[in-house]
């Protein structure tokens, strides 16, 4: 079978459910029980985005004004690289043949899709290193420092709370407007042969549906992918395949 698909704009925007608040964690099981249907091949993903970060943190580690912010614009744009494990739980559902060359596939199934959508993630994570070294310039007033040390003198420096605060309001704003874009728009991407702009309004339509559950889900993300940056990305390993699948249920339950 050709997974290739001619893909052209929806007429309409596909409708979107009303889910309880508890939902994400459902989510978060399935997506684990995914995890471990093929080990392997989710944990693949895994490794490669770890590898990703860690070439991406190494070459800005001795850029203060970049470290910070490179570790933010990663994140923005590690979901689109988990598109192979999006295509895992599709093929699940759909009870299609799955291995670790057919999730490769999902590049295959909506191409321009897809590569906008990537576009589009480089794109915010570049205009959050702009941000944030301006922020760094404007702000930062202290001597010259490594990223680490510096990172510790904003935080116990006194004279950099403002600096923190502005930071921390600028990328939390940035991540919101990602996280609502972005949270049902990658998997219905790989799962149905629709356009970009399709899938950008359905997420923010699921969100304006349900902005509890969904800001709840959001949290979780953000502890997990925090645990998983706490230990040198490693736990990365683990951590992004098992959103990725979760995120693909999330959007199944989203959407209709």
């Amino acid at each position: 079978m050709n997974d290739s698909v001619a893909v052209s704009p929806a007429p309409t925007l596909p409708a979107v459910r009303r889910i309880d608040f508890v939902a994400p964690l459902k989510w978060l099981a399935r997506g684990w029980a995914d995890l471990w249907r093929q080990p392997a091949a989710s944990l693949f993903y895994g490794f490669a985005i770890a590898l990703t970060g860690v070439v991406i943190l190494s070459v800005t580690a001795s850029l203060p004004y970049l470290f910070a912010a490179a570790i933010t614009g990663f994140m923005l744009v590690a979901p689109v690289l988990t598109a192979g494990v999006y295509e895992l739980s599709r093929r699940y559902l759909a009870q299609e043949p799955v291995t670790l060359l057919d999730s490769m596939r999902a590049w295959n199934r909506n191409p321009a899709g897809l590569v906008g959508c990537g576009l589009l993630s480089v794109v915010a994570g570049t205009v959050w290193q702009l941000i944030s070294a301006l922020i760094v310039t404007l702000f930062y007033s202290g001597s010259a420092l490594g990223p680490l040390e510096m990172m510790v003198e904003v935080l116990v420096n006194p004279q950099h709370y403002l600096m923190f605060i502005v930071y921390m309001g600028a990328g939390g704003l940035l991540a919101s407007l990602v996280f609502v874009f972005s949270v049902v728009s990658i998997p219905m991407l790989v799962d149905r042969p629709c356009g970009v702009r399709c899938a950008l309004l359905t997420s923010l339509n699921a969100v304006v549906e349900n902005p509890l559950p969904l800001a709840f889900w959001a949290v979780i993300i953000m502890v997990l992918t925090g645990l998983g940056l706490a230990t040198a990305l490693v736990g990365l390993i683990l951590v992004m395949p098992w959103l990725g699948h979760a995120s693909f249920h999330a959007y199944k339950d989203l959407v209709e």
